[in-house]
């Protein structure tokens, strides 16, 4: 999980544009692949700038989010600090065979 990923330095930017489109990452003199297949980020902005374009071009799925009320934020905390009710849930919800046929 990457957060505020368009507030980084041109150089974290590079890394990251050759993690993400080469699946490497060099370590010094050394280039090492690594066994990337999902990547999540989240930034409070929208990328300015033509040097913020490419790193964004490489996200395919995108979600715009709206901030959230004093209310809800207030109703979300009283929940979590003297506990509501969890949703009913079967686990697991999947098996990891169900996982791993997912990803081909």
């Amino acid at each position: 999980f990457l957060d505020e990923i368009f507030k980084a330095n041109s150089s974290i930017l590079n890394a990251l544009l050759t993690l993400l489109n080469e699946r490497k990452f060099d370590n010094g003199c050394t280039r090492m692949d690594v066994p990337l297949w999902c990547v999540v980020a989240a930034s409070n902005e929208l990328p300015e700038g033509e040097e913020l374009d490419a790193l964004y071009d490489r996200f395919l799925l995108r979600r715009a989010v709206c901030d959230i009320s004093d209310q809800a934020m207030q109703d979300f905390m009283q929940e979590t600090l003297y506990g509501a009710a969890p949703p009913e849930v079967e686990f697991p919800l999947l098996t990891p065979a169900e996982s791993a046929a997912a990803r081909r």
